[in-house]
C-alpha cells in the first residue's frame, strides 16, 4: 500500500516534534536534579569522552546494519540502489553533524 505525501511529511513532523520535546524534556529534568543549567553542562564535559565512544558505537552499529541490507539486497538492484542512497544520505547528515561539533 503506498503512502500519500501528506501523510509522510505529517508522520516525519511528528517525530521531529517528539524528538525535540524529548530533548526538551531531558534537559529541563537534568537542570531541575542539578539545580542549574551550568552544573548540567559540568555534568556534560564530565561525561564526554564515554558520550564520544557512544557515538562511535553507535555509527559502527549503523553501518553494520547498512552493510548487512547492502548484502541482502545483492540480487535486487533497485532496492541495492535504494539502499545505495540511504548510505549516501546517512554519510553526508553524519559528516554535517560531526561537523557542528568541531
Amino acid at each position: 500500500m503506498k503512502r500519500s505525501p501528506l501523510f509522510t511529511l505529517l508522520s516525519s513532523l511528528g517525530i521531529a516534534t517528539v524528538m525535540i520535546l524529548s530533548a526538551a524534556l531531558v534537559a529541563w529534568i537534568g537542570r531541575a536534579a542539578l539545580g542549574s543549567f551550568e552544573a548540567w553542562q559540568q555534568a556534560f564535559e564530565s561525561a564526554r569522552p564515554y558520550l564520544r565512544w557512544w557515538r562511535a558505537l553507535l555509527y559502527c552499529a549503523l553501518f553494520a546494519l547498512w552493510w548487512d541490507l547492502l548484502r541482502r539486497y545483492r540480487h535486487r538492484p533497485q532496492d541495492r540502489l535504494r539502499v545505495k542512497r540511504i548510505g549516501a544520505l546517512g554519510l553526508v547528515l553524519f559528516t554535517c553533524v560531526e561537523l557542528t561539533r568541531l
